[in-house]
């Protein structure tokens, strides 16, 4: 455990190394946030949460699903504009339809959402839309302020206590609510990273309106990814707003529904 001295010293330092080299590009169109903990802490931090989450929900033991869902992560992950961390990418056994991000790269999707979506350009513009919260920090920032500056100075000092926290935030990304700024903030990261990787972004919209029609605006039937503010018929406009910035003559609708239905099958009961 630290003293008082110690963790007031440990403040001063963080303070010291904000104002040095704790900005960090948060936002799609270049925006800054200062950030407290660097990047080898918000991997361990990420580490320790993926314990913590994986200690309270079981992953899906379907080998060919988790690659697929791995290949398609990659695939937007490799358009990223944070090259700094390595992107990994687990489906959780639950129906509940949701994905989340923990720190450092470490993001989750449940196959209930999986089971939910249509095609592989939905999928992936989830997945690149939770890209998008690894790339603005956004759980570290909500991991940063729940914890408040002491217990992040504790963390960089290597306090098991501050560790300890962090393995039970982890587990609480579940069904943690983001901002209103960081969910816009990702939707502009899913529509960049999904145009990249050659999908279409409309797949947002399409799994978005998908979540209208079954849970109603608010969405407040669904866990973490959905039942946030601003509320989805919100987001539905800002994404198509965002899309109005590509070119999108490449990028058919539904060119990889088929190979999807026919991948992820199994999750959904025979007709």
């Amino acid at each position: 455990m630290m003293n008082a001295q110690t963790r007031l010293a440990a403040v001063a330092l963080l303070a010291l190394l904000a104002a040095l080299t704790g900005c960090a590009t948060t936002g799609a169109h270049g925006e800054q946030s200062l950030i407290l903990i660097g990047t080898d802490t918000e991997v361990q931090m990420g580490m320790q949460s993926d314990a913590g989450i994986r200690q309270e929900y079981p992953v899906l033991q379907d080998a060919a699903i988790t690659a697929y869902v791995q290949e398609i992560g990659q695939k937007v992950a490799a358009h990223s504009d944070r090259t700094d961390v390595e992107y990994s990418f687990t489906v959780l056994d639950s129906d509940v339809i949701n994905a989340f991000a923990a720190p450092g790269g470490f993001i989750y999707i449940t196959s209930g959402l999986l089971a939910l979506a249509d095609d592989e350009a939905e999928v992936a513009c989830v997945l690149s839309h939770e890209v998008g919260h690894v790339v603005g920090r956004h759980s570290v920032r909500s991991m940063q302020q729940a914890m408040g500056v002491q217990m992040a100075a504790a963390l960089v000092l290597g306090d098991q206590s501050a560790w300890n926290q962090v393995a039970g935030l982890g587990a609480g990304l579940f069904s943690m609510k983001n901002s209103r700024d960081h969910e816009f903030a990702a939707d502009e990261f899913g529509v960049k990273y999904a145009v990249a990787a050659g999908y279409d972004p409309e797949g947002m919209v399409r799994f978005f309106q998908k979540l209208v029609d079954t849970y109603g605006a608010g969405a407040e039937g669904v866990a973490g990814w959905m039942s946030t503010h601003p509320n989805t018929n919100e987001r539905i406009a800002e994404a198509q707003q965002e899309m109005t910035r590509y070119d999108l003559s490449g990028h058919p609708r539904n060119r990889f529904a088929d190979r999807y239905l026919s991948r992820t099958a199994s999750l959904r009961p025979a007709s």
